[in-house]
């Protein structure tokens, strides 16, 4: 698997899809199960995936989550040439608009990883924005107009145009009510699923249920006054003859 992995990353061109590359990279990367499995290609795979994983975070998003768990990927944080390139992919994991502004502001290594990563101060920006909304709306169910400017750091008049954005490349589902000036969530990605996505996630699984047991409830109490006629309109037939 390793080596087919390898000769179709390598074997991608300009004219390859970037996704298709991508996709063969961290099926390359992920081959490397164990820490003492790293070597040099290990390591230069691990750099090309984090790059690309930076510069569309959007595409590969699932496949993408949960790279920084795989060894060769963990491995760059430990080496001084690509520990830039490993903080700033973490960011993109896990992070919003805020972290990556404020990383850019205290971090001097930061424009020349862009640099040799070939990646650009706007587009990550971009993205980050794209990524910060659907941290956003994993946490809320309603957003009002005004939280989703302040995360994105944008204009109020610039708000539908990134969620617009952001539903279109997939990262969310949801309306827009332009009177109330909320962004009602229906579906979202999940960034990072940890202990708090647990624990939102139980809390909406009990109040699912006991909508579910409200509802039966009612039913067989309707059942119950209904099977209740049922008898005294018998009886009173019987009654009556």
């Amino acid at each position: 698997v390793r080596r087919m992995a390898a000769a179709a990353a390598a074997g991608s061109d300009a004219n390859e899809a970037a996704a298709t590359r991508q996709r063969f990279l961290l099926l390359l990367v992920g081959s490397y199960g164990e820490a003492s499995e790293v070597d040099g290609e290990a390591l230069a795979s691990a750099k090309d995936a984090a790059i690309g994983a930076i510069r569309d975070p959007v595409t590969l998003f699932s496949e993408q989550r949960g790279m920084l768990l795989m060894p060769a990927v963990a491995a760059l944080a430990a080496n001084p040439a690509t520990k830039g390139l490993h903080d700033l992919l973490r960011i993109f994991q896990e992070g919003k608009l805020q972290d990556y502004e404020s990383h850019a502001a205290t971090s001097p290594a930061l424009p020349s990883v862009l640099s040799d990563s070939g990646l650009t101060h706007d587009s990550c920006v971009r993205s980050m924005r794209l990524l910060s909304l659907a941290t956003l709306a994993a946490e809320h169910e309603e957003i009002p107009y005004g939280a989703v400017a302040r995360d994105l750091r944008v204009d109020d008049s610039e708000v539908e145009s990134w969620v617009i954005a952001a539903v279109s490349s997939g990262l969310l589902r949801a309306k827009m009510d332009q009177l109330r000036e909320v962004v009602t969530v229906e579906r979202c990605a999940v960034r990072a699923f940890g202990p708090g996505q647990w624990a939102e996630l139980k809390g909406r699984l009990d109040a699912w249920k006991g909508n579910v047991g409200s509802v039966l409830e009612g039913l067989r109490a309707s059942r119950g006054a209904a099977r209740a006629q049922a008898r005294a309109q018998l009886q009173v037939r019987a009654e009556a003859q």
